[in-house]
This record gives C-alpha cells, structure tokens and sequence, in this order.
C-alpha cells in the first residue's frame, strides 16, 4: 500500500508535463488573426440650404363657383336630363318645362307689334320718319291742297272776284289742316312709342319661350337635381345645384401667430384621406380681411386645379403652407438614411470608420431629405450599402455618390 502511492504520484506528474507540453506547442503554432477588409461606400457630404418655413394647417375643399338653377317661367316639367354627379358643359339643358303657354303668348305680342308696324307703314330694316306714315302723309296732302285754296282766293279777294267771307272760309280750312298734319305727326310718334313697347314685349315672350330649356349656366358638377318629370314648377323654383369643381378652392384657418407670414402667391402642398399616398398643390389667392371673433383664426383660400376630378368639394384637407426661409436646414441624399421600426439613422464617415447616428428627417426635397436633428453641415455620410455597415466598421471611400450633395 505505501508503496503503490508513489508511483501514482508519478504518473499524475508526468501526465501533468504532458498536457503542458501539448499546450505550449499550440500556442506557439496558432496563426496570427486577418487584417480586417474595408467596406466600399460612396459618400456625400451634409449640405446646408435655406428652405421655405412650412405652417401646418387644416381646412376643407370648396367649389370654386355654386349656383341654383332655376327656372326663369312657370310651367309643368317635362324632361330632365342630368342626375346626381353629372358633370356637364356650360350650356347643356339640365330640365324642358311645357312651353306652351309661353309660345301662345308670343305669337299673341307678334301680331299686336305687326299691326302697329303696318300702321306706321313699317317695313323690316326701315328707319322710323313720323312724316312718312300714312295718315301723316294723308293730312299733309289735305294741307298743301288747302294751302294752294287760301292762296288762290287771297288773289281773288285783292281782285274783288270773291267776297271776304270766302276767303276767311279757305282760310280757316288752311289752318284746319296744317294743325291736324302735326297732329298727324305727334300720333305718329306716340305709336312709334307703343310699338316700341309691342316689341319688348315679343322679345320676353320669345325669351320666355328659350328659357323653358333650363341650360348650365357653366361647367360643372350636378350636386342636386330637385325636380322630377311631371312636377309643375313657379317662376324661380330651384331645379338643380352646380358647382365649378376645377378649379377648386381649399379654406385654411391660419392662426393669428402665423397671419403676417401668409401673403397672396404662396405655395400650399395638402393631402386629402381619399388619397393618402398623394399629395396637391395649390397657391394662395385670398387672405381674409379680419379674424374670426370664435376660433381666432385668419381664412386663407388657395386655388388648387382639379382637371382630373379627383378632387371633391367638401374633403378635408392637411396642409403645409409655404413661408419665406427663416434659417438654415441640413440636407442629404435620400439614400443615406435607413428608417428601421420608426427609428432612422445614418452612417457618418470619420477617420475611415463607420459612426452609427440618429436622426430626425424632416421634409423631402427632390432626392434630397432634411435633417432637423442630429447631423451637421459638412459631415460626410454614406449613401447606401447599411447592411454591410456596423457601428466602428472600417470602411473605403469609392467615390461621391450619385445624389452627392455640396455645401451652400
């Protein structure tokens, strides 16, 4: 027994030596670690440029024009020609209203106004003369023949041929008939006046006749079509509602910080919830006049064009209206900034390596992005490429970018 416990011993120190031994060879046999591999990345410098300030605002669209049309003559409805939502031009017949009575009533003015015509010998195209019309050239044929009597017998009473008595008669007949040819005269013109009124009167009556075709007044959108085929309509009732939906006009409500900052041509960019991945333009074309008592709120309107009709009057509107540059912002290439989970950093480029930085992007501009908050003017990013990057990675610069921007 006290013999076998050496040798153990033994052998647990040679073992020992053995395994010490074997590790000192492979230490001293590992190869030595690579040299870490660069990253190609194209880079771009952070510029800064003053931009136009933005106010964000809401309001809703509204027609640029509106109207109710109605009808100018009283009568039962016989045609209706539009519905709900049908744009029409400036002209189209919208409703025909029973024109009979209208028509009766013209071809009763027409015969009035050509009786008076004849008696003042009228023809069409003629210029009125009160001394040419019948009766007045009838009484002055009677007085230049009663003129020619007076004249005659004022001889005759010189000769003693005729009496005094006689002359004194052709000589009241003279003067009978030269006032009844003025007078003549006069009736003329007051006839010519009442034929005068005869044709206004045709001419509403003819008018009255047109206007049983109710007809656009412009293009536009039906909103409403209040009547229906066999309704009978007054003089003046509403037929149907148009509004001009190009262009349209959008009602902003400027708060009264931001009112001295709001001028006539401004650009307005909005978005509507019926198309939200899309964005309009308009320009400012009218600021209110005062503040309104209950919201404190100034009414601006732009003018926003509307040629494919996918506006409508009534959408509510989100929207940024451009003010003049106040300070200036950092821009980079779209492409430097990656957005994970709502989280956008880029890469900034120092000293050959990778830095890792957070980042607020603001506004869009072409291929250019704004960042409010963690980057300055003149550092240089990489645009594109973060899958290869990490925080400290060495990288190699291949050359600017393709939206490379340089400092103003």
């Amino acid at each position: 027994m006290t013999r076998a416990l050496p040798f153990r011993l033994v052998a647990l120190a040679l073992l020992g030596g053995l395994l010490a031994a074997g590790c000192g060879r492979t230490e001293a046999t590992a190869p030595a670690a690579a040299p870490a591999v660069p990253v190609s990345v194209q880079v771009a410098s952070a510029e800064a440029r003053r931009l136009p300030g933005q106010l964000e605002v809401t309001g809703s669209l509204v027609p640029d024009a509106q109207t109710e049309i109605a009808s100018e003559v009283a009568g039962r409805v016989l045609e209706t020609r539009v519905e709900r939502g049908s744009v029409v031009p400036a002209g189209a017949v919208v409703a025909r209203v029973d024109d009979e009575e209208a028509r009766h009533a013209l071809r009763e003015a027409e015969a009035t106004e050509a009786q008076t015509a004849a008696r003042l010998g009228l023809t069409p195209g003629a210029t009125f003369d009160p001394a040419a019309t019948p009766d007045a050239r009838k009484a002055q044929a009677t007085a230049e023949r009663a003129e020619a009597e007076h004249r005659r017998y004022a001889t005759l009473v010189e000769r003693g041929l005729v009496s005094r008595s006689d002359y004194e008669l052709r000589r009241m007949e003279y003067l009978t008939a030269r006032a009844e040819h003025e007078a003549e005269i006069n009736t003329a013109r007051q006839l010519h006046q009442t034929h005068l009124a005869q044709r206004a009167r045709v001419a509403l009556a003819r008018r009255a006749v047109t206007e049983a075709v109710v007809r656009a007044p412009f293009d536009g959108l039906i909103a409403e079509r209040h009547v229906s085929v066999g309704q009978y309509l007054t003089k003046g009732a509403r037929v149907a509602t148009l509004v001009r939906t190009d262009p349209l006009r959008v009602e902003l409500a400027v708060p009264e910080s931001a009112i001295g900052a709001v001028r006539r041509g401004q650009k307005v960019s909005f978005a509507v919830q019926a198309y939200p991945d899309r964005r309009f333009e308009g320009t400012v074309a009218w600021v209110g006049p005062s503040v309104r008592a209950d919201s404190r709120a100034l009414v601006v309107e732009a003018v926003v064009p509307n040629r494919d009709g996918r506006l409508q009057p009534g959408f509510f509107v989100t929207a940024s209206v451009e003010l003049p540059a106040v300070r200036p912002a950092v821009l980079v290439p779209a492409a430097a900034v990656r957005t994970v989970a709502g989280v956008s950093s880029v890469f900034v480029v120092r000293n050959e390596r990778a830095e890792r930085r957070l980042v607020q992007p603001g506004r869009q501009v072409g291929e250019l992005v704004e960042i409010e908050r963690g980057l300055e003017a003149g550092e240089t990013v990489a645009v594109g490429g973060h899958e290869r990057l990490d925080d400290g990675t060495l990288v190699a610069v291949a050359g600017p970018g393709a939206a490379g921007a340089t400092s103003r």
